[in-house]
């Protein structure tokens, strides 16, 4: 028996009905899936930037202690070469003649600007190991707890929380957020379950050596680094010269590490 037109009609409603509301699942899945990934990835951004400025503070000091270092062993070389050059004064006055006394007082005077150089430089090394002594060297936590401070800079959606190894010389950091699923908010359905958006990132410094030479020429100007003084004229006996200078430096870049396994303390309050 055929069905007549007026029978038929309605019979693919259920169908459409159960499409739309297939749809409608697959849309809400996929907005919290869209929305959970976007906030993961968000999250170890802010993680990795806080670790980045947690262990810059070591590299700065350290970098700073190589600098100082570098420049007293700089003038360290020039006392040696200037006292030198006073006792070739001395040694060798019946060479030099009247203008002995004239070359004696100019390397004197080169040798006592020398010495305070010198001893300035000691004193900021002291200076320095006193403030890293005192904790602003290796203080990730500090650094990370400005962070709500410089939301500019930094994702201040989330909370941080940091820990440092000075052992191996690592920043470990963590960002998270209970963020509401989009789909349940959208809809205004009450409380709104939430997901735990978690980053975290581990930073640690890289240690470069170098051997440098001050005396060299510089290739990109073909001049000395550190050229050679003449502070008593071009006599090679009161010559200050850096060509013969090695100095062994070690300079420290930040990076990422392979963190260690997820302890029980990195989770959102």
């Amino acid at each position: 028996m055929r069905l007549s037109a007026e029978s038929r009609r309605g019979q693919t409603l259920p169908l459409w009905t159960l499409s739309i509301a297939a749809a409608l699942a697959v849309l809400f899945f996929l907005t919290n899936y869209t929305n959970t990934l976007r906030w993961g990835i968000r999250a170890q951004s802010a993680a990795d930037s806080a670790a980045s400025a947690g262990i810059a503070t070591d590299a700065s000091s350290f970098n700073e202690e190589t600098t100082l270092e570098f420049t007293a062993a700089v003038e360290e070389m020039r006392i040696r070469y200037l006292v030198q050059g006073m006792m070739n004064t001395v040694n060798k006055s019946s060479v030099c003649g009247a203008s002995c006394d004239a070359n004696y007082a100019s390397l004197r005077s080169a040798y006592l600007n020398a010495l305070l150089g010198y001893a300035l430089i000691n004193i900021a090394m002291l200076l320095d190991f006193g403030i890293n002594d005192n904790g602003l060297q290796n203080s990730p936590s500090s650094a990370v707890a400005l962070i709500p401070a410089n939301c500019s800079t930094f994702d201040c959606a989330f909370s941080y929380s940091s820990s440092y190894n000075g052992a191996s010389e690592t920043v470990d950091v963590t960002a998270c957020k209970k963020v509401p699923f989009f789909s349940p908010a959208l809809l205004g359905l009450g409380a709104t379950p939430t997901f735990t958006a978690l980053g975290r990132s581990v930073a640690t410094l890289a240690p470069i050596s170098e051997a440098f030479v001050p005396g060299n020429t510089n290739p990109k100007n073909g001049l000395p680094f550190q050229p050679d003084e003449s502070p008593a004229g071009a006599n090679a006996d009161y010559l200050v010269s850096f060509k013969k200078l090695t100095v062994n430096m070690t300079w420290y870049v930040a990076g990422t590490t392979r963190p260690s396994a997820l302890g029980p303390g990195y989770a959102c309050s």
